[in-house]
């Protein structure tokens, strides 16, 4: 392995990991912008409702003695 040729296999090595923060520190920046719809996000479908035969989670106290613990 010559000298030049390591020479540009790290600077190779270092360009790509330069390029890989910076579009980190963009996506970033891109993500905490003040117009980020985080937080006022909706469904844009309608799902259909559920079949009769789904059980359904239980209204009220629970009375199974601990069962679970």
């Amino acid at each position: 392995m010559t000298v030049r040729t390591a020479l540009l296999g790290g600077l190779a090595v270092c360009a790509a990991a330069t390029a890989a923060i910076l579009l980190n520190l963009l996506l970033l920046g891109h993500a905490s912008a003040r117009n980020d719809p985080v937080g006022r996000l909706t469904p844009r479908t309608r799902l259909p409702a559920a079949p009769r035969w789904t059980i359904r989670p239980a209204r009220g106290r629970v009375t199974d003695g601990g069962a679970d613990d």
